[in-house]
């Protein structure tokens, strides 16, 4: 039977107002806790109820952070670098415990430091802590209520409200809503290879064989569960994903480390890691920072003027260099010293700069992009024409080896003290904002837009985005000790219909065909709004209530995957009208809006809660609006008392 949220209402005049939040987890969490500043500092004269609607049921962390997850699976920031609350919120931060995780963790009496990386569990209880503590603190005349339930549609209401549609049958009849819902799970594309590989594994299966295509590696555990000892798997994608499906088939199936070695249980398949580039993801440094880094060239104001002269940007052109010049400033001051790095920034133009590189630095010390973007490339130079990248195996092996073991050696020198990590650390990640000002709200042309997004942010999560050191270790031991490999770069997967298993290879290293019983997708699945599994998404592009941001201009159309919103968050329609009540942040939005996948920062006015700060006073605003509309020619005595979608059936 459909239940109604009831809200009752005069003829024009509201008696009370809910506000829904689609999404109660970490941005979810957030949000629950700036509008409560929010309605706190200009409160509606009529009672506010705020719905926060999480399917997992886990309000706080919700499924990514689910708290009963094992504590294998790792954060990829310390928890010094983590909150809840933004930098102008004093009672919430007034105890350490709940200003970052590090205090949360060290008030439970967790054997987590500042500059530890803790399991995604530990994250996960400290949010559902921050929200409870958000619920006991909300303004006089707020109320919360919490939806352990799944938003399936938002259907226009009378009086420009909206019905959001739950799926245990409730409706909610709000005057504002929000999506917030987190990384998305995307259907199996017609036509992909991922369906071939689909396919291939339905039909062993019901031949008796223990085949498989996963398309989703979470929940580890169970997706993995059938993948047993004798057989081998084959992992797509070296990233962060695939570093959870690691430890999932080794920690995770009873096995530990121990003095530099892995201690198998037995229970393990062989790995098989493959990517474009045949290497995996790049360790974080050892963090050293107490702040963040304030950038010398490529700083807001440049940008701001930039885009004030130019309008729409170019990425190659006008961005590009200034990160990388950027990048040169801080890897030759970290190594050279300050005296290098105030000679650097005293010439303007970036010829004279590499004229000083090229006097003072040896050419194998020189900072070099191609190292970060492309570590084959010295290899791809010397190769001869028609032939392989590397003659063997154990030729290629034996390089990712020593990749890894450089990178590892540089991460240990920490995010100050190595030249390279201190250059990806303060560019890459500290001056995210500044790149976003640049990006967000589609001020990048359309081609180098697409650029951006196909060249540039792959290295960006190559090297910037990577696992804790401890990880990275792990693999390195695991390669030596023969239960992990790699692919080889460029890999390709078929199915060998003869033998009913599938078949691993690479162009580039002779002798990489071997046989695996299953493929994981270790990717985490990108922002398609268009092959969204979601209820809610597929039925908003239904009724064209939705649309994907394309970006358009003399250069060509790059559609990205995320939701088109205006410059205040509200969602654009598909013939272009604005929802001016409904709005969206965070991964839904990825392509109007860079990066949105960081938890939030202290310290650093993290723009993770800076932008759900602007939402919910604009919420607020526009809630008093609605009041003020209703006063005009009408009392409460003179009002006639009537109920909007009242009822119970």
């Amino acid at each position: 039977m459909p239940k109604r949220v009831q809200a009752k209402f005069f003829q024009g005049e509201a008696m009370e107002y809910n506000i829904v939040i689609i999404g109660g987890g970490p941005r979810g969490t957030y949000c629950l806790r700036r509008l409560s500043l929010a309605l706190a500092a200009d409160p509606p004269e009529n009672p506010v109820n705020i719905h926060v609607v999480e399917k997992s049921g886990r309000f706080g962390g919700g499924n990514v952070h689910n708290v009963d997850q094992p504590h294998y699976l790792l954060l990829n920031t310390v928890s010094c670098q983590i909150t809840a609350f933004g930098d102008d919120d004093a009672p919430a931060r007034a105890e350490e415990s709940r200003r970052t995780l590090c205090g949360y963790l060290q008030e439970k009496g967790y054997d987590y430091g500042e500059n530890d990386y803790p399991p995604r569990a530990l994250h996960g209880e400290y949010l559902a802590e921050c929200f409870n503590w958000m619920e006991d603190n909300l303004p006089q005349k707020v109320s919360l209520y919490r939806h352990a339930a799944e938003a399936v549609d938002i259907k226009t209401a009378e009086q420009g409200l909206q019905e959001v549609v739950l799926d245990n049958n409730e409706k909610i009849c709000a005057c504002e809503v929000i999506l917030l819902t987190g990384h998305s799970r995307n259907r199996i594309v017609p036509g992909s290879r991922e369906e071939r590989y689909h396919q291939f594994a339905q039909k062993q299966q019901q031949k008796g064989g223990n085949i498989s295509y996963v398309h989703l590696a979470y929940p580890i555990a169970s997706q993995m569960e059938h993948i047993q000892a004798d057989q081998s798997v084959y992992v797509i994608g070296m990233g962060l994903t695939a570093t959870d499906v690691i430890r999932g088939l080794t920690h995770g199936r009873g096995g530990r480390f121990s003095s530099g070695r892995y201690i198998p249980s037995g229970n393990e398949p062989h790995i098989i890691l493959g990517s474009r580039l045949g290497l995996p993801y790049c360790a974080r440094g050892k963090n050293q920072k107490t702040g963040q880094y304030q950038a010398r060239i490529f700083t807001s104001n440049l940008v701001h003027r930039l885009i004030q002269e130019k309008g729409k940007l170019d990425f190659r052109k006008d961005l590009f260099p200034l990160i990388l010049q950027e990048m040169e400033y801080v890897y030759y001051s970290t190594l050279m010293g300050d005296e290098f790095g105030r000679k650097y920034l005293q010439y303007l133009d970036s010829a004279q700069r590499q004229d000083l590189v090229k006097r003072e630095v040896k050419s194998t010390d020189r900072f070099n992009w191609q190292d970060l973007a492309n570590p084959l490339w010295k290899l791809e130079a010397a190769r001869k024409s028609g032939k392989p990248l590397f003659e063997s195996m154990e030729h290629y092996t034996d390089f990712v080896l020593k990749q890894i073991g450089f990178d590892l050696s540089e991460a240990k020198k920490g995010n100050v003290g190595s030249p390279v990590k201190n250059a990806v650390d303060s560019v890459l990640r500290d001056l995210r904002d500044t790149l976003r000002s640049a990006v967000d709200h589609g001020r990048l042309t359309a081609d180098s837009h697409r650029y951006m997004k196909k060249t540039f942010e792959r290295t960006n999560n190559r090297v910037a985005v990577g696992p804790p050191i401890e990880s990275v270790q792990e693999l390195w031991i695991l390669v030596r000790q023969g239960l992990v490999s790699f692919s080889g770069p460029s890999p390709e997967v078929h199915a060998n219909e003869e033998k009913g298993v599938f078949q691993v290879s690479s162009p580039e290293v002779p002798g990489s065909i071997r046989e695996v019983s299953h493929v994981v997708n270790g990717r985490i699945h990108g922002v398609d709004t268009r092959n969204d599994t979601s209820t809610l998404m597929q039925n908003l592009l239904k009724r064209k209530m939705v649309r994907t941001f394309t970006s358009s201009d003399h250069t060509g159309s790059f559609e990205m995957g995320g939701l088109d919103v205006t410059h205040d968050f509200q969602l654009v329609a598909a013939d272009g009208s604005v929802h001016e009540n409904i709005c969206a942040l965070g991964i839904p939005v990825e392509g109007k809006l860079w990066f949105n996948a960081a938890d939030a920062r202290p310290d650093v006015n993290s723009n993770a809660i800076t932008q759900l700060a602007y939402w919910s006073r604009s919420a607020v605003e526009r809630i008093h609006r609605r009041e003020q509309s209703a006063k005009p020619g009408l009392s409460r005595t003179e009002g006639t008392e009537e109920q909007f979608v009242r009822e119970e059936t």
